[in-house]
């Protein structure tokens, strides 16, 4: 029997001879508790088609999870063409693809009701240390299937899995709020929530007494799970629809040095297990490990086909995209690679500074500019190589250019904080709004 993708690909072909069909499907599972309860265990799936053609040297593009009408489907992206953008490409044809491990059968065949044991089990140890911590724990799973067929002949098919665990901890003092999440998440199996919520007592322990600073630029260490933020203004400003655009700031700046020598940072899809990894992207093009910053050096931006046709350049492989949406450049895994100094040795060598472990949100941030204003929700006071003490009710701000080229060292140890791969960061200084007088 014709597959539907098949389908919709034999009638679209009808109405013009450039046609791409990308069937998606897929199953995910979640445990959640919220304030030390089981609230629910979900179950979700979902099955879709996105149809792209190319008519007329425009393209069209439409989307439906309803399979009962695919002449309907073919219509309408037809019809869409017509106001679509120019083509700068051509669908591609089949090409070879680096064996990336991107399914786990463990995760397919893992009981939920562990899941829901091992949240109690979690919970029973925040609880041990102090019966008044509210706790949240989220617990989930999926698996799904994508194929990707095009009137070049290229069909290609990946299986893939995910897995992910998370606990977040409250503690309410008076008028005083002090929370603090940790977690995890990969295409593999990860079920060891004990070392998360070990990490988040102890971050509670070091959070008890609260201490005020006086507004000031301070030495700052920025912890794996908190740079996002700092990173994200490299990230955006190599999105090759931004810089086709001329809105980045990295714009015509290849090869030139932009940050500390110090720093590299690539785009890679082909880690295994990483939450971000693929075979390919949304498009059939390779997955690549893509070099953006090499010792502070713009090498690169990311690319899917359209945004590389318009610049007269080829594909990064970063064509991201669901079966509801047109592919746009986005990031895989972004990994920066480690320095050379222990994370205890930064502490240790700070005489009057602050450790910052969680930002919330992204403040008055203007993120393409590398301007940030972000407040600090968790956050140390460090003095003379300890950690004294939580300070509260401030914010960090600054630009993002000027403190990634303000290092003092970068970690020796990278973590991985979702698809981020990332040492600490020690800077020189960063503006601090403090809550002292």
């Amino acid at each position: 029997m014709i597959k539907i993708e098949e389908r919709i690909l034999e009638l679209a072909l009808k109405q013009t001879p450039s046609v791409e069909v990308l069937y998606d499907e897929g199953e995910s599972r979640s445990v959640s508790f919220e304030n030390n309860k089981l609230k629910y265990v979900n179950t979700k799936s979902i099955r879709g088609i996105g149809l792209r053609v190319i008519k007329d040297g425009r393209i069209g593009f439409s989307s439906t999870t309803d399979f009962r009408k695919p002449e309907k489907l073919v219509a309408n992206a037809i019809e869409s063409a017509k106001f679509g953008q120019i083509a700068a490409f051509e669908f591609p044809c089949k090409n070879i693809y680096s064996k990336i491990a991107v399914f786990d059968q463990c995760v397919v065949d893992y009981p939920i009701h562990k899941c829901v044991d091992i949240g109690r089990a979690t919970i029973g140890k925040a609880l041990s240390v102090n019966s008044g911590y509210e706790c949240s724990v989220g617990m989930g799973k999926g698996h799904g299937m994508r194929r990707l067929i095009n009137s070049k002949g290229l069909d290609i098919s990946a299986a893939f899995t995910s897995f992910s665990i998370g606990i977040e901890i409250l503690e309410v003092k008076g008028q005083s709020l002090l929370w603090i999440g940790e977690g995890e998440s990969s295409k593999g199996l990860v079920t060891d929530l004990n070392k998360h919520v070990d990490k988040a007592l102890k971050g509670l322990k070091l959070a008890q007494k609260e201490i005020k600073l006086k507004t000031g630029a301070y030495p700052v260490i920025v912890t794996p799970k908190a740079m996002g933020n700092l990173l994200a203004t490299f990230e955006t400003g190599c999105n090759g629809k931004l810089v086709q655009k001329g809105a980045s700031p990295l714009t015509n700046r290849l090869d030139e040095k932009i940050i500390d020598e110090r720093v590299s940072i690539y785009d890679d899809a082909t880690i295994d297990m990483a939450d971000s990894s693929y075979l390919w992207d949304g498009e059939g093009t390779p997955s690549q490990r893509t070099p953006l910053f090499e010792r502070g050096i713009l090498r690169s931006y990311l690319f899917d086909l359209q945004t590389a046709g318009i610049l007269k350049t080829k594909s990064t492989g970063n064509g991201n995209r669901s079966f509801s949406s047109q592919p746009s450049p986005g990031n895989s895994n972004i990994i920066v690679e480690p320095g050379n100094m222990p994370f205890e040795a930064m502490i240790k060598d700070v005489k009057y500074g602050v450790l910052i472990d969680q930002v919330l949100g992204g403040g008055q941030s203007n993120i393409l500019a590398g301007e940030f204003s972000v407040n600090v929700d968790l956050g140390y006071l460090i003095e003379n190589g300890e950690i004294v003490g939580r300070v509260k009710d401030s914010m960090i701000a600054g630009n993002a250019f000027d403190v990634f080229n303000n290092i003092i060292a970068i970690g020796d140890k990278a973590e991985w904080h979702g698809s981020t791969k990332v040492p600490p960061f020690y800077f020189k200084a960063m503006n601090i709004a403090g809550n002292a007088e």
